[in-house]
């Protein structure tokens, strides 16, 4: 084949063409190649990861809302479950597009996710039913189900996770693979190229040939030579563009590179600090910029001050100066121009005072705005790229706007669930809240005594409480129409048809509230009055809810007005009767002339008649005072054989009744009220007596054992009931039936006796049988004496200060007694026999009816122990002409134990040895004549302001007998 220099020159340029397409096409290629595989991570793994989690919040939003109804029993709470079932379906048929791509994926959906979301859905399907039906105790019992159910997804979600990451892991490699693919196509196409600049070589040879051969023709070879130096250049021009091409490769390579690795770094973060704290650096080490802040809105300072333009700034590096973790400043320039435009916004500026200390090479710092949107594409805030730049041409932007927006992606989405996250804590909180003021009300409700129940507008019950199911069987009608039960109540209890009517009108709007009474019968046919009272119950916003029923038991009330009714009604009776006597005797006494024996007589009758009401008066009085706690009792060591025998002798020859009384001991003593307890015994014979109209015989027993003493009184007459034993003890009542009509009394004998022997801190019991009489037993504590002999006696009705004193006491080696009255000192000393006491403390105010003085005026009466040592110990001013003695001192409280001891000492161990005179005024008379009557005359007297100086002299004996 025959070459000519215009064929070589042909040849030369078609390879010089094939080589650059060769090129060219292998880098498109490669390009192409690994833009797919990144796509592929951006457009599948990434939107894979966000369907996983948006299902696992719809099921979470589905769970939160059916809990809230379990928990209230308001369908409003269902808003967040029928939310999230929407979004659950969109999502599971989005995931169903990606199963098709990955087979591990579609298995794993198939074989375990799909059937636990429809366990979960079937579940919450059948608690919302139970829910509604009702059966709101049985749906929150089953709740821990649900709660198992929804944990066991989680888990399941979790491989869920593992498989989406094990795909993006995949792609990842992928695109490693596809970059490797790509150095390879460059590879072949550099090594394409070298074979074709050999092949060039080669044929430039021939050429070379062929012109030697050809040099014949000069002006051929002239012609050659400037067509292959024009070829020469164009080459030349085409290596040097080749160039270029090859660098911008390579800086697309670089790019990409960044692209992926930076890719990479953004997913996998817990939180926004985390998120941020990987991300930023990782950008500008990619772009290769210098610093980096991200600030956004400030949601709560808007939220507490509307119109607010603060910023929270959440991340910021590599500025010379702390930034502030909040920007108070409204923006201005680049910053403000994202917010307004939306669009990325450069920014070139002089380097600062501070940056210029820093970068001394550098002249001038280009600042990079990048807006950061919501999911409702609304500008949130902002992220600033500065970097220092040493030259003009160094101006242009290196950082792709691509990456910038791949990072606003992730950081939205970021943002997004930590949004989600905080709302998931305030709604715990808020539930918690919500569950804690339920339980607050639902406590309150149960505690009061007054049934209540809720219904709404309609009229359909919502809520009763436990009163309110004691006395209707209600709890199984919540849900149920009001009007209809008021129905059926009032074919049960006709009284209870003007309160329907009642309720008819204020669920129809023509009343506003209600009360009315009825009475209810239960199975026993009982009668229960009922009064029942509604109002309507309105919202936060003043929109009225339902209609409160409290129905309020007034079946006490009743039988309280029914024995006030009673009462008035015995007292009348029993005032009218003696009253009436008495008014007709007077009347006869005024208006003839009677004989004498008959005025006396009816004198005697007025008399009776008189103290009969003096004695009603008296017991209601009595019980008035002791139900009010005012009754003062004076307690005090009685001889309890003594007090029944005085009253027994006061019964004898007012009755017909022989009043026989046996006592197992001679002497019983009981700690007592004597008064009260005479009042006890008068009572109970009374009562013995009135009853027993047939029999003429009343035993009264006293039986003492151990501690305890047992008061009997027993006659033989009519019985008591049994549907009356358990009202025996209550005011006013009074067994009614024939035999009992003819007997008097109000009611308030057995009341006031179970007073006073429960201010006793006894009992009373009684047994009776109808036809044979009745006993009543009235059980006290015995009251043991206690041994005084050579002891020291502490009289004080306050036991800790006693109990202190005998503390105080003890140091001096001598036992001690306790007495609360003087009634028990006095008693105490009559019973000692041999050593008398050492030293009484003696308080003025005691129990029992006697005080301080009265013990010591005892004390100082006794043969044997007058000179016995006393302290006056008391609260009290001195009485007026109130002098110590030598043997007795007089403390005021409040005095120190030191004090106490002191005296005491000066008492027991000084008193004999130096005797002391006290005087009662500075009178010179009455002295002279005192110490004259003692057998002392007196021969000079010095009068001080607070003493007198007496010399003084024996009496002859003479001069005493003259004075007397």
């Amino acid at each position: 084949m025959n070459l000519t220099r215009s064929h070589i020159s042909l040849i030369y340029v078609v390879l010089i063409i094939s080589l650059l397409a060769a090129v060219s096409v292998s880098s498109f290629i490669a390009s192409t190649h690994v833009e797919a595989e990144l796509n592929s991570v951006a457009k599948e793994a990434l939107p894979l990861s966000e369907v996983s989690g948006n299902i696992l919040s719809d099921l979470i939003s589905m769970e939160t809302g059916v809990r809230g109804m379990e928990l209230t029993g308001d369908p409003k709470f269902l808003e967040p479950y029928e939310q999230g079932k929407s979004h659950l379906g969109s999502d599971l048929q989005q995931m169903a597009g990606y199963q098709k791509l990955y087979p591990n994926l579609k298995s794993l959906m198939e074989g375990d996710i799909l059937p636990q979301i429809r366990r979960l859905e079937e579940f919450y399907t059948t608690q919302i039913s139970m829910v509604r039906s009702g059966q709101l105790e049985e749906a929150r019992r089953r709740g821990p189900m649900g709660k198992t159910l929804m944990d066991n997804f989680r888990q399941l979600h979790i491989k869920i996770r593992t498989e989406i990451e094990v795909i993006t892991a995949e792609s990842y490699t992928n695109a490693v693979r596809a970059g490797q693919t790509t150095r390879t196509i460059i590879a072949s196409g550099g090594a394409l190229a070298v074979i074709i600049g050999g092949l060039s070589f080669f044929i430039f040879r021939r050429a070379n040939e062929a012109e030697s051969a050809l040099r014949k023709s000069e002006e051929t070879y002239r012609f050659m030579a400037e067509s292959l130096e024009a070829q020469n250049e164009e080459i030349i021009a085409q290596q040097e563009e080749q160039e270029q091409t090859l660098e911008k490769l390579s800086l697309r390579e670089h790019e990409l590179e960044s692209i992926s690795s930076y890719q990479a770094k953004l997913a996998g973060a817990l939180d926004m600090d985390a998120f941020l704290g990987s991300s930023i650096p990782a950008l500008l080490e990619s772009l290769q910029l210098d610093a980096a802040l991200l600030a956004v809105r400030s949601t709560e300072r808007q939220a507490a001050e509307p119109g607010s333009t603060a910023f929270d700034v959440l991340y910021a590096t590599g500025y010379p100066q702390t930034i502030p973790k909040q920007l108070e400043k409204t923006l201005y320039g680049p910053a403000l121009r994202v917010f307004t435009e939306g669009k990325p916004v450069e920014c070139k500026r002089d380097l600062s005072p501070a940056e210029q200390s820093l970068h001394h090479n550098d002249t001038a710092v280009l600042d990079q705005y990048f807006p950061l949107f919501d999911d409702q594409q609304q500008v949130i805030g902002f992220l600033l790229l500065t970097g220092y730049i040493t030259a003009a041409s160094e101006q242009k932007m290196r950082v792709a706007k691509g990456l910038a927006r791949q990072f606003g992606l992730a950081f939205l989405a970021q943002f997004i669930n930590e949004e989600r996250r905080r709302q998931a804590l305030h709604l715990k909180k808020l539930n918690a809240q919500l569950t804690k003021e339920r339980l607050l009300v639902g406590n309150i409700l149960e505690a009061t005594n007054e049934g209540m129940m809720f219904c709404d507008l309609n009229g359909i019950i919502q809520f009763t409480n436990h009163r309110m199911i004691e006395r209707f069987p209600l709890s199984k009608h919540v849900g149920d129409y009001w009007p209809d039960l008021c129905r059926t109540l009032e074919q049960a209890n006709p009284s209870f048809s003007q309160a329907h009517q009642a309720i008819k009108g204020l669920l129809e709007g023509s009343l506003d509230k209600l009360s009315e009474r009825f009475t209810l019968f239960d199975e026993e046919q009982q009668p229960h009055f009922i009064e029942l009272y509604a109002t309507k119950v309105g919202g936060s916003s003043n929109e009225e809810q339902g209609y409160l029923f409290v129905f309020r038991d007034r079946t006490e009330e009743e039988k309280v007005d029914e024995m006030k009714n009673e009462f008035i009604s015995i007292v009348s009776h029993e005032l009218r009767t003696p009253l009436a006597s008495v008014l007709g005797f007077i009347e006869i006494l005024l208006h003839r002339e009677l004989t004498a024996e008959k005025q006396q007589r009816y004198l005697q009758t007025i008399y009776k008649e008189a103290n009969r009401l003096s004695t009603l008066i008296n017991d209601f009085l009595d019980l008035q005072r002791m139900e009010s706690g005012k009754q003062a009792y004076h307690f005090a060591p009685i001889e309890l054989v003594g007090i029944v025998q005085e009253v027994a002798e006061q019964w004898k020859g007012k009755q017909s009744h022989e009043i026989r009384l046996s006592a197992s001991h001679k002497d019983i003593w009981v700690r007592s009220d004597a008064d009260r307890l005479k009042q006890v015994v008068h009572n109970l014979l009374s009562n013995a007596i009135k009853y027993s109209p047939q029999a003429n015989l009343v035993e009264v027993a006293l039986e003492a054992s151990g501690d305890r003493v047992l008061l009997k009184v027993t006659d033989y007459g009519l019985g008591i009931p049994d549907d009356a034993k358990d009202k025996l003890f209550t005011k006013f009542y009074r067994v009614d039936n024939s035999d009992r009509r003819q007997i008097g009394g109000t009611g308030l004998g057995l009341a006031i006796v179970k007073e006073i022997v429960d201010a006793h801190q006894g009992s009373i019991t009684f047994d009776s049988s109808m036809g044979q009489g009745t006993t009543f037993t009235v059980e006290l504590s015995t009251y043991q004496v206690p041994d005084a002999e050579g002891s020291i006696l502490v009289l004080e009705d306050d036991d800790n200060l006693a109990k202190l004193v005998q503390i105080t006491l003890s140091k001096l080696n001598l036992p001690s007694v306790h007495l609360r009255s003087a009634e028990e000192g006095i008693i105490a000393l009559h019973r000692i026999r041999s050593q008398p006491p050492r030293l009484c403390i003696v308080d003025i105010h005691l129990e029992g009816s006697q005080n301080g003085w009265d013990f010591m005026t005892e004390l100082y009466r006794h043969p044997d122990f007058y000179r016995t040592p006393v302290i006056v110990s008391t609260a009290l001013e001195p009485p007026l002409n109130y002098h110590e003695k030598d043997i007795e001192k007089f403390l005021r409280k409040p005095f120190s134990m030191e004090k106490l001891l002191q005296v005491a000492e000066q008492l027991l161990y000084h008193t004999e040895h130096n005797p002391s005179y006290i005087f009662p005024a500075q009178d010179e008379n009455v002295l002279s004549t005192t110490l004259r009557k003692n057998g002392m005359e007196v021969t000079e007297m010095t009068c001080d302001e607070d003493m007198i100086q007496v010399e003084l002299k024996p009496l002859q004996h003479n001069e005493s007998e003259e004075e007397d």
